[in-house]
């Protein structure tokens, strides 16, 4: 799910050419007055053919050119120009925008840098280089340049707006808002401004900020179909789906074609456990900006009849979890005397190939070997007409490979205790800054979890791959976690070893990400933790879900708290391992000499990071990951900072412990 973020006001859409006189006053001439004047002379019987020498007529016939939209000629003129008057900077700046509109983005970035050193504050050349730098990825100079045209011209917002996106995009919310603050203060009135600030409130979860101004947008347009679809998700997102129906109902109202609100209307219906509209709605997916997942093929979609024999496919789409959950309705193909291919993301197809009731399993990137109808895995509920009672959940329909669970089941024999498995983190390499907020917001830091040692003969052991695994290093001393090295999830496929460990487990504590489903899907208990709002398929006000049978659920009771929802957990899985409610452990009391060694030997490891990261840093370049190293050793600083303050107040009250 995404907000309807394209709603400007205030920002011109066409691109202004300049003209340059000799006085190097700058003038702002649309490109309708060239196209306009270019026409007159075209039709005109008299008109003479002249030769461009001087520099105005090869500027201005260059930019005739460039109304004409023949930007290869335009730039030689542009460039003949130059050879008259070489540091005019609106014939760089014109000829960048050429540039540009021939995608040459490094050329258009070295035009646009001419221009602005021939002219330090020229703010529409140094907003220009900030956006085809963002295009070339480089964003620090986007932001250099963005920063360059605000001081220059404080009072236009398009830069401070710009900047304040790409923030965003860099998930620097603060810095965001202190731009659309300061933007809004020049134009309060101003709706992009608003409705971009709105927007971020919405992205870190301050929704009673973007609700006031959706509605404060609303009272002025009170038909505006984003305005409306905005303030709609908000609610929703707040649990208020009652409230936010009929903003959606009008949005689609006024745009019927607006698939963003049918889509997220279809999410509503589904979390209130309205299956009947919900999966219709749900199909309008394909329908919105950038569905990149849907796959077309010659051969008709399936249609829910029996198949008697025909070779059916299924495709996947989204996330890798969504397989997981949405590969059981293979089970009713196969019921139905049909040969079964599924097309899968290439981390499953090990995994998915253990399944009896598929066929065949490819991967997505496979040409597929032939079949007669075809189906995305995300509309079987739809084509079966799913309701609540009629979710397929035959437990267990995901499979792990036997002679792994058999070696891990050795492997983990020595451990008598009850065997937990816990994951803390979703996918954050998501490719948009509002999924990637979404992802943040399910998930928790690893050592959050760190009560769950307190409770006596319960082990813990890390399902997390991939991403959240750099936690570990930050792991706390007191956390014993047992972890899985080497080749595991490797050499056999990814998941095979997680599955086979899982096996061997009591129960699962995962955020909601793949592993909540493999587990479920494996048939193993599994506790999944929510945030709040929970994704659509857990639905509302539920413990339980009709999806698996071996889940329970934890909810978040407001928006961000994550020590109630562990305390919770601690509390019940005490109960379930001993059958007593929990008592949290009166810690130990310390001597200060052990404090003493505890600090050193911590100041220690904070040091030898740091000074890991600095030699790293000298042979590196300052490009992102440079950047990131840069905030850790800031963040080490200022933890050793805190451990020397500490030992500084033990040694003024104890001494002794420092003698030696």
């Amino acid at each position: 799910m995404r907000f309807y973020v394209k709603y400007i006001i205030g920002i011109s859409s066409f691109v202004y050419l300049e003209t340059c006189a000799e006085t190097e006053t700058i003038n702002f001439q649309p490109i309708e007055h060239f196209t306009q004047e270019n026409s007159h002379q075209q039709d005109s019987p008299t008109a003479h053919v002249i030769i461009p020498q001087t520099f105005d007529e090869l500027f201005q016939h260059a930019n005739t050119l460039f109304s004409q939209k023949n930007y290869p000629e335009a730039i030689t003129y542009y460039k003949q120009a130059l050879a008259h008057r070489q540091t005019c900077p609106q014939v760089f700046f014109n000829m960048g925008l050429a540039y540009l509109h021939l995608n040459n983005k490094t050329a258009a970035a070295h035009a646009f840098d001419q221009a602005v050193t021939y002219k330090l504050d020229y703010t529409k050349a140094h907003v220009q280089l900030a956006k085809v730098s963002q295009q070339l990825g480089e964003p620090e100079k986007a932001i250099e340049h963005y920063q360059k045209a605000i001081h220059f011209e404080p009072d236009w917002s398009e830069p401070r707006l710009l900047l304040a996106r790409l923030y965003n995009k860099q998930h620097k919310f603060p810095q965001s808002v202190i731009q659309l603050k300061q933007a809004l203060s020049r134009e309060p009135n101003n709706r992009s401004l608003l409705f971009e600030l709105a927007n971020t409130y919405n992205t870190i979860n301050k929704l009673t900020k973007a609700l006031e101004i959706y509605k404060q947008l609303l009272s002025q347009e009170p038909n505006n179909p984003s305005f409306l679809y905005n303030t709609a998700y908000t609610l929703k997102k707040m649990g208020d789906i009652e409230k936010a129906l009929p903003y959606y109902d009008k949005a689609i109202m006024l745009k019927p074609d607006h698939s963003e609100a049918h889509f997220s209307r279809g999410l509503a219906y589904l979390t209130t456990g309205d299956f009947e509209r919900g999966w219709a709605e749900y199909e309008w997916r394909w329908n919105k900006p950038n569905h990149g997942s849907k796959r077309d093929y010659p051969q008709p979609r399936w249609d829910g009849t029996p198949l008697e024999g025909k070779t059916i496919l299924f495709h996947a789409e989204q996330g890798l979890g969504d397989t997981f959950q949405f590969i059981r309705y293979a089970q009713v193909a196969k019921k139905r005397g049909g040969h079964v291919i599924a097309a899968v993301q290439s981390q499953l197809v090990a995994i998915l190939s253990l399944c009896p009731y598929l066929d065949q399993v490819i991967s997505l990137n496979d040409t597929p070997p032939h079949f007669d109808v075809h189906a995305p895995l995300m509309s079987l509920p739809f084509i079966l007409k799913t309701t609540i009672d009629t979710i397929p959940c035959d437990i267990p329909y995901l499979y792990a490979d036997q002679a792994l669970v058999e070696y891990w089941q050795e492997e983990l024999a020595q451990d008598h205790n009850f065997k937990v498995g816990i994951c803390w983190q979703g996918n954050s390499n998501y490719s948009t800054p509002f999924l990637r907020a979404v992802v943040a917001q399910k998930s928790v830091n690893v050592n959050q979890l760190l009560p769950l040692n307190t409770i006596p003969g319960v082990s813990l052991y890390n399902l997390q791959k991939v991403t959240g695994e750099d936690q570990l290093k930050t792991l706390s001393p007191d956390f014993k976690l047992y972890t899985f090295d080497g080749d595991f999830d490797s050499s056999h496929g990814r998941f095979m070893d997680t599955a086979a460990v899982m096996k061997n487990l009591d129960l699962v504590i995962t955020v909601d990400t793949s592993i909540c489903h493999l587990a479920a899907g494996l048939g193993i208990p599994t506790w999944n933790i929510l945030p709040n709002p929970a994704d659509w398929r857990w639905m509302i006000n539920r413990t339980d879900t009709p999806w698996y049978p071996t889940i329970r659920l934890f909810r978040q009771p407001t928006i961000g708290d994550w020590d109630s929802v562990i305390n919770e957990i601690v509390h019940e899985l005490h109960k379930r391992v001993h059958g007593t409610e929990y008592v949290k452990p009166v810690m130990e009391e310390k001597s200060p000499s052990s404090i003493q060694k505890q600090l050193t030997h911590e100041k220690e490891m904070v040091t030898n990071k740091m000074q890991m990261l600095w030699a790293h840093m000298q042979h590196e370049q300052l490009d992102d990951a440079a950047i990131e190293q840069v905030k850790q050793l800031y963040l080490l600083n200022q933890i050793r900072k805190m451990i020397n303050e500490k030992i500084a107040v033990l040694h003024s009250v104890r001494p002794e412990c420092f003698s030696s």
